[in-house]
């Protein structure tokens, strides 16, 4: 009897859920377009390409994103208005912020989601760091409350507003797109995403199709890793130090791919942020300081000069507010990282590097050695089988090979004169 029940159940939910005679695309699957993280130029052609692309019963695009940078955004609001085919977007998983241009694709989407815990808003500016836009997103969304453009965040649960679906899940969100239509060419669309199925006793719903979750591809998704303002600033700090740890270590290496392709990813950063350039020209001249005092293996003021302009270009690295705001206690740490590697870790290992067991600088003073480059006015010199990076004035003339005198030791640099 509970068989023939259950049986009978699944009929009539499944009759009820195929009820509606609109167009309806079938079992063709269900597409996840993950969009996390600030909207670059790269993610927005990413996203139009795949809707475009799709053959999907429905595109869904999952977004936790509290900024938009730059980019085509005025394309894809057009394609997320008017859609080739019938697309959906879900705000979440909670803890996901949505805010900027990216609200403004959630309020023009034909079917708009989000997770309980979800915070939405302000949508002014639409790119940050540009003006204030709020007359053209009134004209654009009548319908979003006025609190959600230039006023402050609300949280979904608390505020439902302009949603269609409140879901926990984007498994649920997807269901939950059953039977609802949308406008298609000006056709009605009747979306077909979930089949009725006994489980434990119970009737069911899960996906009518495979779920597929489309993401970047690596280059996308390894150069998204800068543009965070944070991590911008980090990758930039590391790449000029592992260049000055290379400069005094004599000949490229390792730490001189990986210093390279951490200025790589910050220079996007850079390139798609809306940063203040004389906080970017801080970093250098904070580390050339420090490099100053590495050198003479003392830290003194320029250190303590350095370590202030690498906190001032970390803190105020981006004018981008409400939408991205540094983390002063994540700039705290980078920079304190920097300092203990110019003081303690870098002197150390150019230290090893330059010097043997039985060769102490307290005795290099008076040796003699032989150039290994021209000196003009600093390069590297042979003393005693160690080489060492070496300094003299230009008007020496120490070429490759020539014998030279150690006259004074600064640091881990010798000064020199022709022998």
């Amino acid at each position: 009897m509970l068989r023939r029940l259950l049986i009978t159940s699944v009929f009539a939910v499944s009759a009820i859920l195929a009820g509606l005679p609109a167009l309806a695309h079938g079992d063709l699957g269900i597409d996840v377009v993950v969009v996390s993280g600030s909207l670059d130029g790269r993610m927005i052609d990413f996203v139009i390409d795949t809707i475009e692309d799709s053959e999907a019963e429905v595109v869904v695009l999952q977004i936790d994103s509290a900024a938009t940078l730059n980019g085509n955004f005025d394309e894809l609001l057009d394609l997320i208005t008017d859609p080739p085919t019938p697309v959906a977007i879900y705000a979440g998983p909670a803890p996901a912020r949505v805010s900027g241009g990216a609200l403004r694709l959630l309020a023009a989407a034909p079917i708009a989601g989000a997770a309980p815990g979800v915070v939405l808003g302000p949508a002014v500016p639409t790119r940050a760091g540009d003006s204030d836009d709020s007359d053209a997103i009134r004209a654009t969304h009548p319908d979003l409350p006025e609190q959600l453009i230039s006023g402050s965040a609300l949280v979904v649960g608390d505020f439902d507003g302009f949603l269609d679906l409140v879901e926990p899940s984007i498994g649920q969100f997807v269901v939950g797109l059953h039977d609802r239509q949308v406008i298609i060419d000006g056709a009605k669309v009747r979306l077909e995403t979930a089949i009725a199925v006994i489980g434990d006793g119970v009737v069911h719903l899960r996906p009518s199709g495979e779920v597929t979750f489309i993401e970047p591809g690596l280059i996308d998704a390894t150069l998204r890793l800068g543009i965070g303002p944070e991590a911008a600033f980090f990758f930039l700090m590391m790449g000029f130090s592992l260049v000055a740890f290379e400069f005094y270590a004599v000949g490229p290496g390792a730490a001189a791919a990986i210093g390279v392709a951490s200025l790589l990813l910050g220079g996007y950063g850079i390139s798609v942020l809306p940063v203040r350039w004389w906080a970017v020209a801080l970093i250098p001249i904070g580390l050339l300081l420090y490099t100053i005092d590495f050198q003479r293996n003392d830290l003194g003021w320029k250190s303590l000069l350095g370590t202030g302009a690498l906190m001032s270009a970390g803190l105020f690295f981006t004018d981008a507010a409400p939408q991205i705001v540094q983390t002063w206690w994540i700039v705290l740490i980078i920079v304190l990282g920097t300092a203990l590697w110019f003081g303690f870790a870098l002197t150390s290992i150019v230290r090893s590097r330059f010097s043997t067991q039985t060769i102490g600088r307290d005795h290099l003073v008076g040796r003699i050695g032989a150039a290994d480059t021209a000196i003009a006015p600093e390069g590297t010199v042979v003393v005693d089988g160690a080489k060492w990076q070496a300094r003299s004035t230009r008007a020496s003339g120490i070429e490759a090979g020539d014998r030279v005198e150690v006259v004074a030791v600064e640091g881990v640099v010798l000064e020199v004169d022709p022998a």
